[in-house]
């Protein structure tokens, strides 16, 4: 009886800890889906996260969906501002290439990629 209770506090101990290590927040960038998977980078940044929908949500789908009536190849690049928990920097994705993984709640805004997109970015090169 005693490893019940020793595993149930440690299966609690684990989910708090997975939920400490989310950031909520708002991002923009650019949003890219291919053969390969689903995958976004927010502005500003280098880094390249991977996107997947949050338990029991389909906003990721939902995302897939409108990238593709936008597009017409696969891995153009489409503007979006999403709400959502990112990771913290670790390895995830395909053979854990990605530095994050953000799990998409909401989106805010999806549109074609404009050369003004993400300007801070322009200002600061």
């Amino acid at each position: 009886m005693s490893w019940l209770v020793a595993f149930i506090g440690l299966v609690s101990l684990m989910f708090s800890a997975i939920g400490r290590s989310l950031e909520s927040g708002t991002w923009e960038g650019f949003f890219t889906s291919g053969r390969a998977g689903r995958t976004f980078r927010p502005c500003g940044s280098q880094a390249t996260w991977w996107v997947q929908n949050p338990s029991f949500e389909s906003t990721a789908d939902e995302l897939e969906q409108r990238y593709q009536e936008i597009t017409s190849h696969p891995y153009e690049q489409v503007y979006v501002r999403i709400r959502g928990e990112a990771s913290r920097k670790g390895q995830y994705g395909p053979l854990g290439s990605y530095q994050r993984v953000v799990y998409v709640q909401e989106l805010l805004e999806v549109r074609p990629k404009l050369d003004t997109d993400c300007s801070k970015d322009h200002d600061e090169e």
